[in-house]
């Protein structure tokens, strides 16, 4: 493989909360002291391990976190001068809408990057829009509206139970324990919260009460599915928790949403010809939204039909080595660090290729910076 300069670039400002956890050094939960917290990495371990896989493939590897920086990483490219960056910056800024603006920067200079291109990463994060894109081509999504006041809830002629989310944030953002209603009071009093809380538009759709199974795709094909199992308990109210995944289940390891899922992976008792019908949706989803290198499809699949309902694309999934797409990778029979040189050659076979030429790039950024002196 020719050695190229690669360049990692992230973001982090205030301090991991898993540097906290550390300091705190809680092993169990309050709640059940018999339940035990896995370990956890940082933010920055995770971008180490990165650096260390892209340095098997004998690549010359840089990393910076840009730290909400435009001109750190101006100076990191212009210090660079990568053949390819590989992007994971997930928000710039603290504003997850500006995520997109960062590879039209690189695309501005003309340098190949990892992922997906702007407007994947924006369509992907605006669910309504995309989910109408995925329509329009027959893929399935849940029932569902957009709402941007309660008198259109009222309205709505949705069969309950419903599940309630803002329509454009993103890792499960504003969704919890009372993200599924029953009834119409439920439904106006979880819209106003989300109008309130989160200054944005409410995504209103059927609840699926099926499983959860992930597709994790790399390159052009779909990896082995993976498989959110529930596992039931009660909130901190004693009322059960619904079958969905909360923001505290993600990020919040001694949380009670956290212990009652569990990810398997390849997803058990799958016939050969429903994994594959989940597999080639999950394709044509990916497809649809014209995304590229690697993407993670979330879909419910209905326990009636086994029809699998689209719930996101993912264009920027988490590559940490404890998350879903890389058991999926493993799976597949990769390493982590194959895993991610796969992403890193996708991005220089483009850069190789004739219709993209990295020219003037010294030139663009000196221009930048004379014009911010003057």
């Amino acid at each position: 493989m020719q050695r190229s300069r690669v360049l990692i670039l992230w973001n982090q400002v205030d301090d991991d909360v898993y540097t906290h956890y550390r300091r705190e050094d809680r092993r169990t939960v309050d709640w059940d002291p018999s339940l035990t917290v896995e370990p956890w990495e940082t933010v920055e371990e995770e971008m180490e391990l990165i650096k260390r896989s892209v340095e098997t493939a004998g690549h010359e590897v840089s990393m910076v976190n840009i730290r909400d920086s435009f001109d750190t990483m101006l100076d990191a490219i212009r210090g660079v001068q990568p053949d390819v960056i590989v992007n994971l910056v997930e928000f710039f800024r603290d504003d997850a809408e500006l995520e997109h603006d960062v590879p039209a920067l690189y695309e501005l200079l003309g340098i190949e990057y990892t992922g997906n291109r702007p407007l994947q990463l924006s369509l992907c994060q605006k669910k309504p829009q995309a989910k109408a894109l995925l329509m329009a081509h027959g893929v399935a999504v849940p029932r569902g509206a957009l709402v941007d006041s309660v008198e259109q809830a009222r309205a709505l002629e949705l069969a309950f139970p419903l599940i309630v989310k803002p329509a454009y944030d993103d890792a499960s953002g504003g969704i919890d324990s009372g993200s599924v209603v029953h009834n119409r009071e439920d439904l106006v009093t979880r819209v106003l919260r989300v109008l309130a809380e989160h200054k944005q538009a409410a995504l209103i759709e059927e609840y699926i009460d099926g499983r959860e199974i992930h597709c994790a795709i790399l390159g052009d094909a779909p990896l082995p599915l993976y498989e959110m199992q529930f596992k039931g308990g009660v909130d901190e109210h004693g009322k059960p928790l619904p079958r969905i995944i909360t923001y505290r289940a993600k990020w919040d390891p001694y949380s009670r949403d956290h212990h009652a899922v569990t990810g398997v992976c390849p997803a058990p008792d799958l016939s050969p010809e429903i994994a594959q019908r989940i597999q080639d949706t999950a394709m044509r989803a990916y497809r649809a939204l014209g995304c590229r290198d690697y993407a993670r499809v979330d879909m419910r699949l209905d326990p009636d039909t086994n029809i699998p309902y689209i719930l996101e694309v993912n264009p920027n999934p988490d590559l940490a080595e404890s998350c879903a797409f890389h058991m999926s990778a493993v799976a597949s029979g990769r390493t982590y660090a194959q895993m991610i040189c796969e992403i890193v050659e996708f991005a220089l076979v483009r850069k190789r290729g004739p219709r993209r030429v990295v020219t003037g790039v010294d030139t663009l950024l000196n221009e930048y910076r004379a014009k911010k002196k003057a």
